[in-house]
């Protein structure tokens, strides 16, 4: 089963990121669903996996001077 992760989680100790389409074990893909941490995605032939863009690190303060 095809999966759209919804919330940031783990499946089977693997980071799993909001946006990702994957495809884990039908049991992880129920629990999943239950919890509202993924949603059913289509079965595209061509799927491509979606991940945010990193924010950009913000600059730093310059600390005064003592």
């Amino acid at each position: 089963m095809r999966i759209r992760i919804l919330k940031q989680t783990s499946i089977n100790g693997q980071p799993a990121r909001v946006g990702q389409l994957l495809e884990p074990s039908d049991a992880d893909a129920r629990t999943l669903l239950a919890m509202g941490k993924a949603e059913p995605a289509p079965m595209d032939p061509d799927p491509v996996i979606l991940t945010p863009e990193a924010a950009a690190p913000r600059p730093r303060k310059p600390r005064p001077l003592t």
